[in-house]
């Protein structure tokens, strides 16, 4: 293991272990008088790694039952205190499960009905998993997360991203709901581990982009630039391919002849195979660092683009676990700014009929019901909030134009790719409309 002694004298040793770069531990064995006859003395300094109330527990643990007599202490001690470090999948993010359990706790309190299934949290150290059951009436989000050996990072750059790898195992939102919240959850935690805080991470993670009108930031294009090290890379791979071919045309070649001759061009083959093995795993091994180096260049130009002070990776659980409770969870309880009726329908049967695709409906009955259920079909807006079809179709095409969200607190501009983001072209179709009622109205003087 990656132990590593710092100090050691004849009374104390100062040591410290690292399973990965956040995950650290650092630790002092105290000698008695009388060692080995008596046992060792341990002391954990590493109070953000192990929580207090589980720091004198280990303590007595590593101490107890150790071979007195003999000079195995202190190997016995640190294969211990190794063994629950690699087995406690937990140990750098211990203090944000506190608060996930306690957030789970204090949501089933604020809960009315207590005949309705509760919300329900569980943890396996071991495996660094956690199974996440949010209820909500009779609406549910049932999830897995894995925590990562590299939390609040990856071990690997092809993990990066799932520092807590989100996992929807079953649910009864509509799977159009269900993926975009559940996307986003997953962009918060990717982003978090680039360094963003939460509050950044989500709005950045907005399933609903801005609108043009009103962002400021302009995309930069990315020219690739033919340098000299490029071209001689260019013709270094096509010598190799010349190479390459030559090697095998003699390992295809028919050579007839006597046993000499045939022994000669068999060994001929042989090392020609022999010689396009070895180049091809030496261009794989150079292909492999070079994807390396170009993945690192490019995650340091998305990081550039971000307005961030600290780059480090930012534990990114707690935020993960409030993000499903505030947005999934919480969203049956949301209220439509407009008709201050609730969004979503009791029934979550009446809820998936609303998005029923066209593919589905038959009979003109069937297209009928589909399109009077699409004025209550609940749609989540640029802010955040979410809104009837038909009540947000109001605010958006009737002045005031370029509203505020009214939900108290909110007073962000209401927005949705589906309308119009420009107010001199909102304004143009409503006078348009208006005109149009005006000569139905005089038409109908006439009649």
């Amino acid at each position: 293991p990656k132990v590593n002694i710092k100090t050691s004298t004849k009374s104390f040793m100062i040591a410290s272990y690292q399973r990965t770069q956040f995950t650290a531990i650092k630790f002092t064995i105290t000698f008695p008088e009388g060692y080995p006859d008596h046992s060792l003395i341990i002391d954990i300094n590493s109070d953000k790694i192990i929580p207090p109330g589980l720091k004198k527990k280990l303590e007595h643990d590593l101490a107890a039952d150790l071979p007195l007599g003999h000079h195995q202490q202190v190997i016995t001690v640190i294969t211990r205190l190794v063994q629950f470090i690699n087995h406690n999948k937990f140990v750098p993010c211990w203090r944000e499960l506190k608060q996930c359990l306690s957030a789970v706790k204090s949501q089933n309190q604020h809960e009315d009905s207590s005949s309705a299934p509760k919300s329900s949290i569980k943890i396996f150290e071991g495996q660094g998993k956690i199974i996440l059951k949010l209820h909500q009436g009779l609406y549910f989000y049932h999830c897995s997360i894995i925590v990562n050996d590299g939390y609040p990072s990856t071990t690997t750059h092809e993990e990066w991203g799932n520092a807590c790898k989100l996992k929807m195992d079953k649910t009864n939102f509509p799977p159009k709901i269900e993926h975009m919240l559940t996307s986003q959850a997953k962009e918060v935690v990717r982003r978090m581990q680039d360094g963003m805080t939460s509050q950044m991470a989500a709005d950045m993670s907005n399933p609903v982009n801005r609108p043009k009108n009103i962002e400021n930031e302009k995309t930069k294009e990315v020219k690739v630039r033919l340098t000299g090290e490029k071209l001689k890379n260019l013709k270094k791979d096509v010598d190799t391919l010349s190479v390459v071919r030559d090697l095998r045309e003699i390992n295809t070649t028919r050579i007839q002849g006597n046993a000499t001759v045939m022994a000669r061009a068999s060994k001929m083959k042989k090392e020609a195979r022999r010689a396009v093995s070895k180049i091809t795993n030496n261009e794989l091994q150079k292909d492999k660092l070079e994807e390396s180096n170009e993945w690192e260049e490019e995650e340091k130009r998305r990081l550039a683009q971000y307005d961030m002070k600290d780059g480090n990776p930012q534990p990114n659980l707690l935020a993960l676990v409030k993000f499903l409770i505030d947005k999934i969870q919480r969203l049956p309880l949301q209220i439509c700014p407009c008709c201050k009726s609730s969004t979503l329908p009791k029934e979550p049967s009446k809820l998936k009929a609303l998005y029923t695709p066209s593919s589905e409906c038959k009979t003109a009955a069937q297209k009928k019901a589909r399109k009077e259920a699409r004025a209550f079909r609940p749609i989540r807006c640029y802010c955040g909030c979410w809104y009837h079809h038909d009540c947000l179709n109001t605010y958006m095409t009737e002045p005031p134009f370029g509203a505020s969200c009214p939900t108290p607190g909110c007073e962000r501009r209401v927005y949705h790719p589906d309308w119009p983001s420009d107010i001199k072209q909102l304004e143009r179709a409503w006078a348009s409309h208006q005109a149009r009622l005006r000569e139905i109205d005089d038409a109908a003087m006439f009649l």
